[in-house]
């Protein structure tokens, strides 16, 4: 499948891919994109398939998401790159390296571990708030939030699910994600990947203090698959790290995607 995706930067240079998490969208990561590209990076950031304005399909797993991230990097005649994944972007990028050592020069894992994870995602609970709202009767995005505020949550999680909301003349509203599907395929996105296999390149995982996605537990199987890694943690960030500590985020990032060579003196 071929993906919708935005780019930043030259593309004569070094590649930096970016793939977010569960109802995230390329969007969300426009900020990142020009701020790596003025650091000389190619930047690549795709909607997932069921995603922003990716195509719909049924099947939805990190072995077809893998694959849909492949076709976009050998439409753009990429043979080398660095990728960044937040959370179930994470997995995908795990699967990429796993499947794609040779594709894959350096990898950044935004709190995700390998592992499986038993207990249901809080992303369920946005799915469900997401299909209850009323859509056909709505007239303003307002209306939309007014709905979503009697669950309660976080102003920043209203703020990212609103941003999946679309309008046109012809249709009205819509939520741009194809929630069936994820819903459907929730389990698929828990499920582990310790079976999956080992990639020797660098790796860096950046976990948020505050976020159990990543615990002290997870090391030994990270330490099994990752022979190369680093772990850093940002004390005062939740699961996601590049909005509850920017700073950190990239500090990190461009400390370990940027050769000595091409930073600044």
């Amino acid at each position: 499948m071929m993906l919708f995706y935005r780019k930043y930067g030259d593309p004569r240079n070094k590649t930096i891919v970016v793939l977010h998490g569960v109802l995230g969208l390329s969007d969300n990561w426009d900020n990142f994109g020009k701020r790596f590209a003025e650091l000389g990076f190619y930047v690549i950031v795709p909607d997932m398939r069921n995603h922003g304005q990716s195509p719909h399909y049924e099947t939805f797993n990190y072995k077809v998401m893998a694959r849909d991230v492949r076709q976009v990097l050998d439409y753009e005649h990429i043979t080398k790159c660095y990728v960044v994944g937040h959370s179930m972007g994470g997995k995908i990028a795990m699967m990429l390296a796993f499947e794609n050592p040779q594709l894959v020069e350096r990898l950044e894992v935004l709190d995700i571990s390998p592992r499986k994870f038993d207990h249901p995602l809080q992303h369920l609970e946005f799915i469900a708030a997401m299909g209850n709202v009323d859509l056909k009767h709505v007239k303003r995005r307002a209306d939309v939030e007014e709905q979503l505020e009697k669950y309660h949550f976080e102003k920043r999680v209203l703020l990212f699910l609103m941003k999946n909301l679309s309008f046109s003349h012809e249709h009205g509203f819509r939520w741009k994600p194809y929630l069936k599907s994820i819903y459907k395929n929730i389990t698929e996105i828990s499920k582990g990947l310790e079976d999956k296999g080992v990639y020797n390149g660098p790796t860096l995982f950046i976990r948020g203090g505050k976020s159990d996605y990543i615990v002290d537990k997870d090391i030994e199987q990270i330490e099994k698959q990752f022979t190369y890694y680093q772990l850093v943690t940002l004390p005062e960030s939740g699961h996601w790290i590049h909005v509850d500590d920017p700073k950190g985020f990239m500090e990190a990032t461009e400390k370990f995607l940027t050769p000595l060579t091409l930073r600044s003196e």
